[in-house]
């Protein structure tokens, strides 16, 4: 069984407000993983420059990685090390941040050439966890299926395991703080991850 030491946690904030309270929000996670003894990684999506897939297929032709070259480089350098994946995001518009987006639509580069039909779609090994902390303004009854929506992909790049923290009602910076449901939880998902890698 994998020991948290071997558990690289790689973390990509997508809220353009820093300090906001996603970012709060994966700060806690973080905490905890590096408690447990997890290395860490974190990415400030807003302060890197970077487009979103341009649909080069470098990835499926001559490359076994996306033929950018740009600031999201050694983001994706990172996830395909990383055991552990946190998303971070506030809800904008339905969905999550336009800067996590781009991110995300890069991870295309992870799938093998004729993944559509291939029995091992991924280049990444499987067995990783996905964290997707989301943040909210509007109550609980809105946005409860978003990560459902990036599920089946992610399950096909081999993040297996998927661990879900919301926290609604919260708009301005430092309203997670009184979110001690979702605190507790995040502590939970990390207590799961790396206790349970033992």
């Amino acid at each position: 069984m994998m020991s948290p030491n071997d558990m690289s946690t790689v973390c990509l904030l997508g809220s353009p407000r820093r300090g906001g309270n996603s970012d709060a929000l994966a700060e806690r996670f973080v905490q905890q993983a590096e408690l447990h003894g997890a290395p860490t990684e974190t990415f400030a999506l807003s302060q890197l420059q970077f487009n979103g897939c341009q649909n080069l297929f470098r990835c499926k032709e001559d490359l076994d990685h996306c033929g950018q070259v740009d600031g999201l480089t050694p983001v994706l350098e990172a996830v395909t090390q990383a055991q552990v994946l946190v998303l971070a995001s506030p809800v904008y518009f339905t969905s999550v941040t336009g800067q996590l987006k781009l991110a995300i639509d890069r991870f295309f580069s992870f799938f093998v050439p004729g993944y559509a039909t291939a029995q091992i779609k991924s280049r990444l090994t499987p067995g990783r966890h996905l964290v997707f902390l989301q943040t909210q303004g509007e109550p609980e009854d809105r946005y409860g299926d978003l990560m459902e929506s990036f599920s089946a992909s992610f399950k096909g790049l081999g993040f297996d395991h998927h661990h879900l923290v919301r926290a609604w009602g919260v708009r301005e910076p430092g309203d997670i703080n009184a979110e001690t449901g979702a605190l507790k939880e995040c502590d939970a998902a990390a207590l799961r991850i790396y206790a349970g890698s033992k």
